[in-house]
């Protein structure tokens, strides 16, 4: 989520709230509404206890989808790389080949596929060069054998970004369930209307008014913290950024330099394919 953005939400349900605070007090009894401020007291603490539990589950979940993504997605540029060298001991032209071809990879990943995980989408044009890939390996293991040791190192190396992909992907398409959110909203909306409750014209206005103000924060934040932990594809600050795979066509270029070979040019700088 945009930091700009998160701190307008923020200031805005605080303001709103507060003003809700200070509207309320003028009607409520001297005192307050509750006769009995420790049984008050007791309650808060059952809501506001329970709220933190959930959400403290529900920010585990989305901790642990979050670093699943990032790990997948590292694992997936690793694997680019080891397969990159792996094509060098191909035979013929089919070493420049598999390398373009994991070039144009790497780039539909970063220009074309990781825009379309905001919407939990593949992209069409990863899924080319993912059957272009598997056709190279073909080639070669008809031309040398299937116990050759390139065209062994070469499936698994497959194995290994079609794990990672898929890994990333499927994150990129799970959301939080809806009753889960329904859940989080609800018990923020008891936390924080039962601070209304607590309005006395006989308080301070000030104590009043950070009461209110700093449940508010606190529990919208949190909301906020959820939101971003269960989209970590979004595209905003906070989210996981294709640099594990830029560096991968960093590395592969270094490669190709030391080794004095040049990758096939059989894309664009965005991964679209020149002939398909």
């Amino acid at each position: 989520m945009n930091p700009w953005l998160a701190v307008g939400v923020i200031v805005v349900s605080a303001a709103v709230m507060v003003a809700a605070m200070l509207f309320v007090r003028r009607s409520a009894p001297p005192g307050g509404r509750f006769s009995d401020s420790d049984r008050a007291s007791g309650v808060f603490g059952f809501l506001g206890a329970g709220f933190v539990i959930l959400l403290g589950f529900v920010i585990f979940l989305s901790f642990g989808t979050y670093e699943s993504a990032a790990t997948r997605a590292d694992a997936e540029a690793a694997a680019v790389v080891s397969q990159f060298r792996t094509a060098a001991d191909f035979d013929g032209d089919l070493a420049q080949q598999g390398q373009g071809e994991l070039v144009c990879y790497a780039r539909s990943v970063i220009a074309q596929e990781w825009p379309s995980m905001r919407d939990g989408q593949r992209s069409p044009a990863t899924e080319w060069w993912i059957v272009a890939l598997d056709d190279t390996g073909v080639e070669e293991q008809s031309a040398t054998s299937t116990s050759a040791q390139p065209v062994q190192d070469w499936w698994e190396s497959t194995n290994a970004r079609q794990l990672g992909r898929s890994g990333r992907v499927l994150v990129a398409q799970g959301q939080i369930p809806t009753l889960l959110w329904a859940l989080l909203v609800i018990g923020a909306v008891l936390v924080v209307g039962w601070v209304l409750l607590y309005a006395d014209p006989e308080e301070e206005w000030l104590a009043q008014v950070a009461m209110m103000g700093g449940v508010t924060v606190l529990v919208v934040a949190s909301l906020l913290a959820v939101q971003v932990l269960a989209a970590p594809f979004s595209g905003e600050s906070g989210s996981i950024d294709p640099s594990s795979m830029e560096y991968s066509l960093v590395q592969m270029d270094q490669f190709s330099k030391a080794e004095g070979t040049t990758p096939a040019v059989l894309c664009t700088e965005a991964g679209i394919a020149l002939k398909q």
